[in-house]
């Protein structure tokens, strides 16, 4: 699933290419990704121009020239693609074909991804939950150590819920605590004042790199200009179970937590 690093990628390339573009046609190929009546949502859009991208955990809002948000959830398999094609492939289940003779696809394999144009952010319930965003002032050393306080359950599970934190998945949870050296199992409450120093600057740290390299890219990951992102060469655990530390050279190590695969050094993050 695309995280905080490729949607916000995704939101910086499409700030270059579609800003006060008009949306000239809408295309529908499945309708099952749109989360309203269909033909509300093409009668929102058509005529509309993009006044605004951004980004608020793991959603794209892109702004309307009237003051409403069209809201796109890429899900597991996702995909916003700025392209001179008139249709991607039969992955393709909308498309907008901008004032400029460009189109904006919206393509999905396993069609979890969810398309709405809404008149207020709050009527969508993911942003409703949201924790802060891990790379803006309210998410800080003391406001971590104060909310760690309250939390028994293991830091990798904290790490992944949105309620806590937006916008990091599993990739970057594995990442974040092998940066920091902090065993994935430890209940998050049980942290020192030195271990949540340390989770915070990798946070940082690796969700920056990996902004930088314009995400990861391990199966339908692409940007907005349909490349792949270049961090996965810049993965030190994720998906490297039985190959050796880059710190310790210990075997690194695979574990389920909560259905889902954790990756760590058994010897670095005791």
């Amino acid at each position: 699933m695309p995280e905080l690093p490729e949607v916000e990628t995704i939101a910086r390339d499409l700030r270059r290419k579609i800003l006060d573009q008009k949306i000239e046609d809408i295309t529908v190929y499945d309708a099952r990704v749109i989360r309203q009546p269909v033909k509300e949502f093409t009668r929102a859009l058509k005529g509309r121009r993009f006044k605004k991208v951004s980004r608020r955990g793991k959603a794209l809002i892109l702004e309307l020239d009237n003051g409403r948000y069209f809201v796109i959830q890429l899900m597991m398999t996702g995909q916003l693609i700025n392209s001179a094609r008139p249709r991607q492939d039969k992955v393709t289940k909308v498309s907008l074909r901008l004032s400029n003779g460009r189109y904006l696809h919206y393509n999905d394999q396993r069609l979890f991804g969810r398309l709405q144009v809404v008149d207020t952010l709050e009527q969508i319930p993911y942003f409703n939950k949201l924790g802060p965003e891990p790379l803006t002032n309210g998410f800080s050393p003391s406001w971590l150590a104060k909310k760690l306080k309250e939390k028994k359950v293991p830091i990798k599970a904290l790490l992944m819920d949105h309620t806590f934190v937006a916008g990091i998945g599993n990739i970057y949870a594995s990442e974040i605590l092998f940066q920091s050296r902090i065993n994935p199992k430890r209940p998050a409450h049980r942290l020192k004042k030195e271990d949540i120093n340390k989770l915070h600057a990798a946070t940082r740290k690796i969700l920056t790199e990996a902004i930088r390299w314009r995400g990861t890219s391990m199966n339908t990951y692409r940007d907005a200009n349909g490349e792949k992102g270049g961090f996965i060469r810049r993965i030190k655990v994720y998906g490297r179970e039985n190959e050796d530390c880059s710190r310790c050279k210990t075997p690194l190590s695979k574990i389920l937590q909560r259905g889902r695969s954790t990756f760590f050094c058994p010897r670095c993050q005791r």
